[in-house]
């Protein structure tokens, strides 16, 4: 590393730490409010145990690069980080099964069903798996499935959204600590294929590499600033969108800037029932929660185009990639992708088939974990099924809630959607880091008018207001 690099890594370490009052006030606002419940745990579970491999690999191993005979970098992790991974992937599974069970034989919950199309995606790609001759069903195809299922009864709003933020705050503490430490371990070389970022660096924090990294925290940033209460969550969005900047990903640091901006441009509110501090806890009553305000139709219209934009490139990209510059290797697996999926348009090839082409030599390690576009590696995994089933999500979920819903769901799907123009935020053939943020999505609230008497006075409510489930507290 250069003295510049050391001294970037160190105010990244620094800053670290000064994050960690903000998170301080913050978690402690929904410790009052009672925000947290088990669904933030069931998202903060998925989210810790998915990412736990790599974050002890980097930390244990320092991202040691390891070869073969032949001289090749060798993708993956050791034998007993896989371990590791084996055994978070069955504690997840066996979390999402449990909660699911629990949330249905006691709590009575209501079903979601935006979980239920995305675990409908995972079906298709599943059968389309089978019919190639590969296997129907995969551990963490499974514990993919669950997650969703569980999520299909959990509670929709503030609790699932806290736990997504939680998520964030664990990884980005735990890559800062590491950058005081073991410097050296945090960032990964820069090459001319891969050069470092506007801050010299490529920061990867306890991931396998900066691009993983900076899709967490970019899809995080609107759960930070949605969950948190009090003006904390503006600092800590900002926060993140600065991590992601860091990570030297041009992707992210667009993506980042951009979610800022639509949260500031629309500065959407959760309009939940009004919090009521516990009668243990010293101070006074926090205020009631007033209903989140009407967003005039322009900003909306706004909003809309954004998104709308960043569908039509996203889709059209892998298609015509000749027309946007020079995309070097996605440019050529796309056209390998296209020219495949003609053979089996409806249903694709299902999940696993992409990534099982590396071992065989036909696509370089780099492009094996998928085809680097949402849009193009749901197609190539689901066909024209996946795809309208794809397509059907984002709509319920951007609409269902009506003009007070949209933007909520629109931040919360911006990121996701600028990103899937070079990457795929979203699997839906595995569970992978990105699995808590597509059951959060999923989790998005639907605004309602606030009811008589509630969320509109100042005053605490004689008893506090039902929606038809239980408490998961």
């Amino acid at each position: 590393m250069t003295q510049q690099q050391s001294t970037t890594v160190l105010i990244i370490g620094i800053l670290t730490l000064l994050s960690l009052i903000p998170w301080a006030i913050a978690f402690r606002r929904a410790r009052v409010f009672r925000d947290w419940d088990l669904t933030s745990t069931l998202v903060l579970l998925i989210g810790v145990l998915a990412n736990l491999p790599a974050a002890a690999y980097v930390i244990v191993s320092g991202r040691e690069e390891r070869l073969d005979p032949l001289g090749d970098a060798v993708i993956g992790f050791p034998g007993w980080a896989n371990r590791i991974g084996v055994v978070a992937n069955g504690l997840m599974l066996l979390v999402c099964v449990l909660f699911m069970l629990g949330r249905l034989v006691f709590a009575r919950a209501r079903i979601n069903a935006a979980p239920l199309i995305a675990a409908m995606i995972v079906l298709t790609m599943s059968a389309s798996s089978g019919l190639h001759g590969q296997p129907l069903w995969t551990p963490r195809e499974l514990t993919l499935l669950a997650a969703l299922l569980a999520a299909s009864v959990a509670r929709p709003g503030r609790s699932a959204l806290l736990g997504g933020a939680a998520v964030a705050m664990v990884y980005t503490v735990l890559g800062g600590i590491e950058s005081l430490i073991e410097p050296s371990t945090v960032v990964r070389p820069c090459r001319s294929d891969n050069p470092c970022g506007d801050l010299g660096i490529l920061y990867a924090g306890v991931f396998s590499n900066e691009n993983i990294f900076s899709l967490l925290v970019v899809a995080s940033i609107p759960f930070v600033w949605l969950a948190l209460r009090g003006r904390v969550r503006v600092l800590l969005a900002g926060y993140l969108a600065f991590v992601a900047v860091a990570t030297g990903s041009f992707l992210a640091s667009v993506t980042a800037i951009a979610a800022v901006a639509l949260l500031v441009l629309l500065r959407p509110r959760l309009a939940d029932q009004p919090g009521v501090a516990p009668t243990a806890e010293p101070g006074p009553t926090p205020p009631a929660v007033a209903p989140a305000a009407e967003v005039g139709p322009g900003r909306r219209l706004l909003a809309g185009a954004v998104l709308t934009g960043a569908i039509a490139v996203g889709f059209a990209v892998p298609l015509r990639p000749g027309h946007f510059g020079d995309l070097g290797l996605r440019a050529a697996i796309w056209d390998l992708a296209r020219e495949e999926w003609t053979r089996s348009p409806l249903l694709g090839y299902g999940g696993g088939a992409w990534s099982g082409k590396y071992p065989g030599g036909e696509i370089p390690a780099a492009s094996s974990p998928s085809l680097h576009n949402q849009w193009i590696d749901v197609l190539y995994a689901g066909g024209i099924v996946g795809l309208l089933l794809f397509a059907v999500l984002l709509a319920y979920l951007l609409f269902r809630g009506g003009t007070r819903g949209f933007p909520v769901a629109a931040c919360v799907l911006l990121p996701v959607l600028i990103a899937s123009v070079l990457e795929r935020p979203w699997s839906f053939g595995l569970s992978n880091s990105l699995t808590f943020a597509l059951v959060v999505a999923t989790l998005v609230p639907v605004q309602t008018r606030a009811r008589a008497g509630v969320g509109t006075t100042g005053r605490r409510p004689a008893k506090p207001a039902r929606s038809g489930t239980m408490s998961d507290v």
